[in-house]
Parts: structure tokens; sequence; C-alpha cells
């Protein structure tokens, strides 16, 4: 309700005086004494016409509050028609009601017929400007608010594609093998020349699949043994993965990067050396799950990105398959379960 100008502490002390006194000019006009106004001008009505606007616009305000705070559900469809008939009636009776006191009792006689419907008039029509200024700055803040949430969530998914797309980039790996390839350049030109094809490959495989819903598993194997071998230069050769998996297995669907974030966030959060190498198994368990299995040995502390970008790789799953991603220690071993995705064409077979 804050946010309405109708509650503005200085709206509601400075709209009284300003508009009372219009409303006496007002009045001097249909009165035909306009002309005369400085010689009939007189402090007292002008107090009154700033009092009785005080009670209209104060009246108004109080009914907008209650119908806001008691009509709510369905019932809030009816809160601006009924707002305009019970705006406009409650605060026009104030008005009459107060201003009959005041020729009683201020005054010393009652009011007239045409004096009072002329107040009637005046204040009515108040009321309804009040009520439609309400109206107008409630629909503003409205639109500002859709205005507001549309640019919030269009940053939010500008903010989770620009995520993604440093998942996809890979700024860890990319600067990692940069520095192996200048390290490699002077000492093994060979060697170099063919480490660079390993990581062109890596990284044209997340560029090139990135808009693709699923991908096979044979692509997925080599795009992880690519990434094996990138990091194999930085552990001097202790990394090792080894496939048991048929010809007709490769044929298997997994969400494109499955398994170089997968392998990426196994080496990466695990303590290897040459007396604690480190060998990945992968094989197929029911034919459900894609298994990666390792020696526990985890470090101390976790490797951050890789970690978030397996967890996004099981937000990722979440969506296509009833089958969460696992991840489970037991018995010494490290194991990530990645659930194997078919067509529907292929599903149904499977099942009969």
């Amino acid at each position: 309700m804050k946010k309405y100008f109708i509650h503005n502490a200085f709206f509601r002390l400075l709209a009284p005086p300003v508009y009372g006194v219009l409303t006496y000019l007002i009045i001097l006009l249909i009165n035909n004494s306009l002309l005369e106004v400085d010689k009939i001008f007189s402090g007292q009505e002008v107090y009154m016409c700033i009092g009785l606007t005080f009670i209209c616009f104060e009246s108004s305000r109080l009914v907008i509050i209650t119908l806001h705070r008691f009509l709510k559900g369905k019932a809030a469809r009816l809160t601006f028609p009924i707002q305009f008939i019970a705006g406009t009636i409650i605060p026009t009776a104030l008005v009459i009601l107060a201003i009959s006191l005041y020729f009683t009792y201020a005054i010393g006689f009652s009011i007239g017929f045409s004096e009072l419907i002329v107040f009637t008039i005046i204040f009515s029509l108040s009321a309804v400007l009040y009520n439609a200024l309400y109206v107008s700055n409630d629909y503003q803040l409205r639109e500002n608010t859709l205005k507001l949430t549309s640019e919030r969530q269009q940053r939010e998914v500008l903010e989770m594609e620009m995520d993604e797309f440093r998942n996809d980039i890979n700024p860890d790996l990319l600067y990692e093998s940069l520095e192996n390839v200048i390290s490699m350049i002077n000492r093994r030109n060979n060697d170099a020349e063919e480490y660079i094809d390993y990581l062109a490959s890596a990284y044209r495989y997340v560029l090139t699949n990135r808009q693709q819903e699923l991908i096979s598993l044979e692509a997925e194997i080599g795009a992880g043994r690519n990434i094996v071998r990138l990091l194999n230069e930085k552990y001097f050769g202790q990394l090792k993965f080894d496939v048991s998996l048929t010809s007709s297995e490769m044929n298997l669907q997994l969400i494109p990067g499955s398994l170089p974030v997968a392998i990426e966030s196994i080496v990466r959060n695990t303590i290897i050396s040459v007396n604690d190498p480190l060998v990945i198994k992968c094989y197929l368990e029911d034919d459900e799950y894609l298994v990666l299995q390792c020696k526990l040995n985890d470090r101390l502390i976790r490797h951050t990105e890789s970690t978030l970008a397996l967890t996004r790789l099981q937000k990722s799953y979440s969506l296509y398959s009833e089958k969460p991603l696992i991840q489970v220690k037991a018995y010494e071993e490290n194991y990530i379960k990645l659930p194997v995705l078919r067509l529907a064409e292929e599903a149904l077979t499977h099942e009969s």
C-alpha cells in the first residue's frame, strides 16, 4: 500500500488545502460571484472547504484500504466496481453530514437545498476523481511490476545461459591445457601438436553438440577419452579410462557432455599420484545406468566448478528421466551413475 501516492504523507497534507481553495473558487463561480472574490472572500469558508476536502479524501482512502484488506480471492475482481460505488457514496454522505452540522452549529441556520445540491455534486465528483486517480496509479504500478518481472526473468535467463556457456567453455580446463601446451612446445614439439588436436577435439565436441538434446554413448566415450588425455598431462599419465561396453550398448543415449563433466569431477576431487593412480572404470549396469567407478581417495577441499557442473548435470537429467543421476561412495569405491536414455521407439522395444 505504501507504493500508492494517495498514501504518501505529503500528498495527504498538501492536496486538501490546494483542492479546497479550488473548490471554494468553483462555488463562487457557480454563484456568479467570482468577480467579487476580493470583497466577499471569507477565510472561514475557505477553511470549511479545506476541511470538507480532507474528509472526502481521507474517507475515500479508508474505503480503498478496507476493500483491499477484506476483498480477496475471487471477490477481488469486484474491488474496483465496489470501490467506485462505496468510495463515492460514503465520502459524499460524510461531507453532507459535515456541511449540515457546520451550518447548524457554526452559522446558526440550516443549509439551503440549492447550496446542498452544489456541495453534493462537487464532492461526489471529487470522490470519483480521487478513485480514478487511484485506479490509474494502480494500473501504472501493475504495468511497471509486469515489466520489472519480465526484465528480471530475462536477466535470470541470460545469467543461466552465461553460466551454461562458461560451463561449456570450462575455463579451468582451457587455461590448464594451454599451460601444458606452453610447457610441451619447447621439449616435445610432436606431442604438443597431438595435445592441441585433443584440445581442439574436446572443444569442438562441446560447441558442436551444445544444442543437441541427446547424443550417442559412442560419441560421449570419445569425448571422455579426450578429457582424460588432456588431464593426464598434469598427472603424468596416472589416469586411465577403462571402458567395458559392447558395440550395441554404444547406441544408447546420454545428455551431451555428461561423461566429460562426470570424469572431470572425479579427477579434480580425487588425490592422484604415482603411488595412487586413478583408474576410472566405465560399464553398463542393468541396462539402465552407465557407471563410472574408481577408488575412493577424496581431496580435502572439493573443486567448486566441477562440483557445480555435476549439480547442473543432475538437474538436466531430472528433465529427461525419472531415474536420477546417482553419486555413491561405498566400500572404498566412488560411483557416479548416469541414467541411460532411450528414444520412444527404443524404449518400447526394450520393455517388450
